[in-house]
């Protein structure tokens, strides 16, 4: 991606974006942030066409541009069909991995199948979806983020797997932000704090969670998805181009104080 000299930094017109796991919460806030940027942006979903349809209609509504694609990211050719899907009319520029899926469990209760499932839609997902888009980046490079947690560095209850799966997604990151540097592709990730929203609601402790870490927010507020797309597209931007391989968190400052 060029430095953008000719173009307002934070202005993704003609540029294309795809965002995993578009269709709801944190992922559909990012894909309208790009498209408000001026961004082509296809939203990948799993099963919920009627969220996927809504979050273009809001997009298109806006004067923006979207569409959606169904992708099951479980299965490795799917997440390649998905990349080659918002590359088909040019160049990608932009992969963001919003993407997440697993049971709220501890440890001692993941099953095997669980397991499998969370890491392999979490992490190697992410890394068949990264793989895929390197090669459709222009010459000048390309952007990549995904999408982490507090639970990848932090004890969180009931993150039997989840925790581990983004913990796997950021190694992945750093890795993947020295194979691809040469290219001129930046990798990063924003770990999210926590979140009110369709996803955390469905934790078993999800009051008692969401009021623990309000008290504990120096911001005296709770993260917005809104939050996490701003800095999503400002690590996508030109303005980022010398920050890669790393993990930026956006949670108000709730995870300073022990």
């Amino acid at each position: 991606m060029s430095d953008g000299e000719s173009r307002p930094p934070l202005d993704f017109t003609g540029r294309r974006v795809l965002v995993t796991g578009g269709s709801r919460g944190i992922g559909a806030a990012i894909a309208c942030r790009f498209a408000e940027a001026g961004a082509e942006v296809v939203v990948g979903y799993r099963e919920n066409e009627a969220a996927a349809l809504a979050t273009v209609r809001t997009i298109e509504g806006r004067g923006g541009k979207a569409r959606a694609f169904r992708a099951n990211l479980v299965r490795p050719e799917e997440a390649r069909a998905l990349v080659a899907e918002a590359g088909a009319s040019g160049a990608l520029d932009v992969l963001v991995h919003s993407a997440a899926l697993g049971s709220f469990k501890p440890a001692l209760e993941v099953r095997p199948n669980q397991w499998d499932l969370t890491l392999g839609v979490n992490a190697r997902a992410f890394l068949t979806a990264a793989q895929a888009a390197a090669e459709l980046f222009p010459a000048e490079g390309g952007r990549i983020v995904a999408i982490s947690s507090l639970g990848s560095a932090r004890v969180v209850p009931e993150y039997g797997a989840i925790g581990p799966s983004k913990a796997a997604l950021e190694a992945l990151v750093r890795s993947l932000a020295v194979e691809l540097g040469p290219r001129g592709v930046t990798v990063n990730a924003v770990s999210a704090g926590v979140v009110d929203s369709e996803t955390i609601r469905a934790h078993p402790h999800a009051d008692r969670l969401l009021a623990a870490a309000l008290d504990r927010t120096p911001a005296g507020r709770l993260a917005s998805p809104g939050d996490v797309a701003s800095v999503v597209l400002f690590l996508a931007s030109p303005l980022a181009a010398f920050v890669t391989g790393q993990t930026v968190v956006v949670d108000g400052g709730m995870s300073l104080s022990l």
